[in-house]
């Protein structure tokens, strides 16, 4: 008996009901399927749909006879070598002679020996069965050719793909395309935070038989489900590689056996593509450290000459407001360049909050463009804005927001010529309020265009580069315009073009609560002149263990008309309070053996008698919002960040002391952080 993969099928055409039940039982032996046709019209019917391996024709039917029936079987291409016995009672050597003329391959009279006619039926059963299977591993010699094909121009795809996120897509589509199913899903796992994962075809989300989320350690194969791991060099698990649904019979070894090699070719290419993104980052950081030593250095080596210049007396009196100037502008170029490497590390550690309300961009923009004029002014360059007054006010962080537009005012004029000119729009569109910044200067080529935004990333990083800065700058305003819910776009037709950069903020909803809208925090430039503080009558103990930052704080606080005491060490203090009670105490944190968490916990734990209610300031270059957290949990009544600005030091004192200190001093997020900027 022939299994039902490989029965084939026989047809008995004849238009007698006994003749037909008579042949088939003699056949029926073989296994095979016999089918059964009582004329030629339903024979030729039948091999529309089917191929057999041998006909049974009997010679006289009505209508159509044998021979005609025959004659239409070889006119079809594909019965056209079907072998075909006739049978018949009437012998006849004309009927003999034409019906191998028709390629019979016998011709049998009746009544015939039922073990010939089986013998005979069941050599082209044999042979067909033969043929059959030929073809069917022919077939699949071909598809498996085709599939290799496919798979060595998928290997070049892969390796070719400029992204990850395209890498997974070209592995998804091919493993669809190589196994023929309806559906495969690519998984590379960098880390938690980072997976790229396709799917293919795309518009099928639905889970996986539920295991598209569980890591696949190793092959598992089920009748409609095929899942091979992606592994790296030393075998540990970075992804997998899944197919569904094939559509004819169940996955095989040869499916598993091609899908392991695409998983092991993506396995290779994801590697290969995560050291040379690990070499780039090298690479940039190498390059980074670098600008930020040379960044460093340079306001470093213009305080030093002038310094050295005042320290030799050799400056007349507009000379030294001069050298003073110079000193000041480089001190507050490197606090700008600590502030950026702080954002970026607040970004990074995900601790950038902002302060949100109504905010109008109309003044932000004035004030920002009025102030940073008069340096474009000096570069040749003409600085227009075109402020729309119907702009409607947006939700957001006033100094952050006024940070974006100065980064892009800056960046625009640092990349400018003489003669040039850099145009400011504020501008309606839809339910967003646009700010574009576009500028007449070098453009920006577009191989860097993608990476403008990426923090450390410059289009010259060379040492012989004609502008200055870390990069930081552009990657600060992407992520805070993404916190404000917009976006920043860069343009530029290439270099020498000019380019133009598109902050994109959302309007205000209305559904806010009403809120006064927030001025414009005026710049550094543009800063009223600050009322004098008076510490007269105070006392203050000063503990620093860096000499000259000790020395100036005294020069300050006793110019303030304080009573100053000043140490060095957390011992030194503690016995400075027992001696004479101070008001107030200025410690930085940075101590030698004790820090100033150890002083305040110590003062602290005294009576108010013996001091331990004295206010206290931290002192700290120390300046992440946990920073002043700890301070304030250790004891301290304020965290100050250095560098310090003198005044605000001043004023922040005075406060502790409840001395009143005139106006309230705006935030400028250009100079060195308040207290309560440590806290973003």
């Amino acid at each position: 008996m022939a299994d039902a993969m490989d029965r084939t099928s026989i047809l008995i055409v004849d238009d007698s009901p006994e003749k037909i039940v008579a042949l088939e039982s003699i056949l029926d032996e073989l296994g095979q399927d016999i089918v059964k046709a009582a004329s030629g019209r339903e024979a030729l019917r039948h091999l529309l749909t089917r191929d057999f391996a041998v006909i049974l024709l009997d010679v006289r039917m009505p209508v159509m006879d044998g021979f005609e029936t025959a004659a239409l079987i070889r006119e079809r291409p594909r019965s056209e070598h079907t072998p075909i016995i006739f049978v018949t009672a009437f012998p006849d050597e004309t009927h003999v002679a034409r019906g191998y003329s028709l390629k019979a391959v016998d011709y049998i009279f009746t009544p015939v020996v039922p073990d010939v006619l089986r013998t005979k039926v069941a050599v082209f059963a044999d042979l067909h069965q033969m043929t059959a299977q030929v073809k069917r591993q022919a077939e699949s010699l071909r598809q498996r050719a085709a599939q290799l094909h496919r798979l060595s121009t998928a290997s070049l795809e892969i390796n070719g793909a400029q992204s990850l996120d395209d890498m997974v897509k070209v592995v998804a589509d091919s493993a669809r395309e190589i196994l023929g199913v309806p559906r495969a899903v690519a998984t590379a796992r960098v880390h938690d935070r980072r997976i790229h994962r396709a799917t293919s075809p795309a518009a099928l989300a639905a889970p996986l038989d539920g295991a598209e989320d569980d890591l696949v350690m190793s092959i598992v194969r089920s009748t409609n489900f095929l899942a091979v791991p992606l592994t790296r060099r030393d075998g540990r698990n970075m992804g997998e590689l899944q197919v569904s649904g094939k559509p004819h019979g169940a996955f095989t070894e040869e499916d598993e056996d091609i899908l392991v090699q695409l998983a092991q070719m993506t396995s290779i290419a994801v590697e290969n593509t995560l050291y040379g993104e690990l070499r780039e980052a090298n690479r940039l950081k190498d390059e980074f450290l670098a600008t930020v030593s040379h960044e460093l250095r340079t306001p470093l080596s213009a305080m030093l000459s002038w310094v050295w210049m005042l320290r030799r007396g050799g400056l007349d009196a507009e000379g030294a407001a001069r050298a003073i100037e110079a000193i000041e502008r480089n001190v507050k170029a490197q606090t700008r360049i600590v502030e950026d490497l702080l954002d970026v590390s607040r970004i990074v550690t995900g601790k950038l909050r902002l302060d949100t309300r109504l905010v109008d961009l109309g003044p932000i923009i004035e004030m920002t463009t009025d102030s940073i004029t008069p340096a474009a002014e000096a570069k040749g360059i003409t600085v227009r804005s075109s402020i729309d007054g119907a702009t409607p006010p947006v939700l957001g962080d006033a100094i952050r927001l006024q940070q974006l537009v100065w980064n892009l005012l800056t960046n625009a004029i640092k990349f400018t010529s003489a003669g040039g000119r850099v145009d400011v729009v504020l501008a309606t569109s839809g339910a967003e309020v646009e700010v574009r910044v576009s500028d007449t200067g070098i453009g920006i080529s577009q191989d860097f265009l993608a990476y403008v935004f990426e923090p450390f990333r410059q289009a010259d990083g060379s040492s012989g580069r004609k502008s200055g800065g870390l990069g930081l700058g552009l990657a600060i305003v992407r992520h805070v315009a993404e916190l404000h819910g917009g976006r920043v776009e860069a343009r530029s037709a290439g270099e020498d073009q000019g380019s133009t950069f598109v902050l994109t903020l959302p309007v205000a909803t209305g559904r806010e609560a009403i809120e006064e809208l927030t001025p414009s925090p005026p710049s550094a430039e543009t800063a009223a002149p600050r009322t004098a503080v008076s510490l007269a009558g105070s006392s203050v103990l000063v503990v620093e263990d860096e000499a000259d930052t000790r020395e100036a704080l005294a020069l300050i606080l006793a110019q303030a008309g304080a009573t100053v005491t000043s140490t060095s060490t957390a011992a030194q203090a503690l016995d400075a309070v027992a001696a004479a009670r101070p008001d107030i105490l200025l410690c930085d944190i940075g101590l030698p053996t004790e820090d100033g968490y150890v002083l305040i916990r110590k003062l602290r734990a005294l009576t108010a008698e013996q001091g331990g209610a004295t206010p206290a300031v931290a002192l700290s270059a120390f300046a992440q919002a946990t920073d002043r957290a700890r301070a304030l949990a250790a004891g301290f009544d304020t965290h100050v960040a250095k560098p310090i600005d003198p005044d605000r030091l001043l004023r922040t004192l005075a406060r502790a002391l409840s001395l009143a200190v005139g106006d309230a001093d705006p935030g400028d997020p250009y100079e060195p952080a308040l207290a309560s900027e440590a806290g973003r």
